[in-house]
This record gives structure tokens, sequence and C-alpha cells, in this order.
């Protein structure tokens, strides 16, 4: 994204303002996780609001699955992106003038919620080698604050607006099930190192596993934590 605008091609430029879109895009799919049904809602001065310098989100009931009105503040970072891609970009993407939607594509009409999913898949994989979809965004955010915050893993709920706990209690579930994996591969690695030292004395113990490794011993382990997070859609 700040690539985009820190070349030496001008607004006008194609790759420029759909590398600033996208970016964007992904920024504020990573720091609310919407669905995309309610992503390609996003009308300027609807639900994007403007209240001295900062932006934030007002979505009504009516655009999100479970009809739970969401409200999100934006931060002073993508607050600032936010001003560059409507006051510098957007106006020169072809057809953006003759609607009030966010995203606007290059073939002069809104992004639906079928084209965001893809380009959120096509970015992510040039950028990490694999594709992340948004269902792995609301996944991931949920699975961060179980295992950050646990005490207030309710507000899970609130965040992907969530019709009751129950749905929410999933990531929960999942965030400790995945702990204890880890911790249990920890511990049989310290024990084959144990083992390995008083069998061979004086020998250098044997390297720790590195997280990936552990990530797949503890899913072999615990092999629920591996369930599909579309359900959280």
């Amino acid at each position: 994204m700040d690539a985009a605008v820190a070349s030496d091609k001008p607004v006008t430029s194609w790759r420029v303002q759909t590398a600033f879109r996208d970016g964007l895009l992904i920024a504020l799919a990573a720091a609310f996780a919407p669905r995309r049904r309610t992503l390609a809602a996003v009308r300027i001065g609807e639900q994007l609001k403007k209240i001295g310098d900062l932006w934030f989100l007002d979505i009504p009931r009516g655009d999100v699955k479970t009809k739970r009105p969401l409200d999100y503040p934006i931060s002073p970072q993508l607050s600032q992106r936010i001003d560059i891609y409507v006051g510098e970009i957007r106006p020169f993407i072809a057809g953006a003038k003759t609607h009030d939607y966010l995203w606007a594509s290059a073939r002069g009409r809104p992004m639906n919620g079928a084209i965001i999913y893809k380009v959120v898949r096509s970015r992510t994989q040039k950028a990490f080698g694999f594709a992340v979809n948004l269902h792995r965004f609301r996944a991931a955010a949920g699975t961060f604050w179980s295992v950050q915050d646990p005490e207030n893993v309710r507000g899970v709920k609130d965040l992907l607006g969530h019709a009751d706990f129950t749905t929410t209690e999933r990531f929960y579930i999942m965030a400790q099930s995945r702990l204890a994996g880890r911790a249990l591969a920890r511990i049989l690695d310290e024990v084959r190192n144990r083992r390995t030292r008083q069998k061979w004395p004086g020998s250098e113990p044997r390297p720790k596993l590195n997280e990936r490794r552990i990530c797949r011993e503890s899913r072999r382990e615990f092999p629920s934590t591996t369930e599909d997070v579309d359900i959280f859609e």
C-alpha cells in the first residue's frame, strides 16, 4: 500500500490505484475481520464516516449477516491512509465518481463481495506464497484475542458480530487446544533432549523443534484443532 504511492508512477496509474486500494482493503480486513458482504457494502459518508481527523465504521444491521449493527473506530494510521485513498487515489479510478462505494473497481462500478474475495486471495498469495481468504482473517482475529486476552474473550463476539457466544467460544477452545498441543510438543522435546544427554554425556543437546514443526506435531496430537474455520463465517 505505502510502496504504491512511494513509487515513481503517478496516481493515475492503474497499478498504483489497485495496489493502494487492495492494501487498504486487506488492512481493514485484518483490523476488523468483517465479512465480504459487509466490506462490499461500505459507502463513503454512510458506513464509513469521518469525525475530526479519524474515520470510523458504522455498519447498520442490514449489512450484517447476523443483523447486529457494528461500530468500529479506525486507528490514526489507517485513517491517514483512508484520507489518501479517498482524496488522492479513488477519484482517478475509472467510474469512481459515479458512485459512493468505498471500493471502486477499474471497470467503472463498485467491487462486489466475490471480487473482493478474489482480490484478497490473489494479493496474499503473491505476498506470502499462499492465499488467505476472508474467513481466515476472522478466525485469526478470534484466535489471537483468545490467546492474548482470554479473560475478555467474550469481546470477540462483538468484534465479529456473532449473534451469541456459542460460535465465539469455539475460538477460545481452538486457541487453548493449540496452546496445549504446543506445550506438550515442547515437553516431549525436552524429554528427548534430556535422554540424549544422559545417553551420550558431554554431547551437545539436540536442537529444539522450530515453531513450524511444533505446530505440525501439536496438530497430530490434537486433531480437533485443525477443523475448518469456515464455520465462523
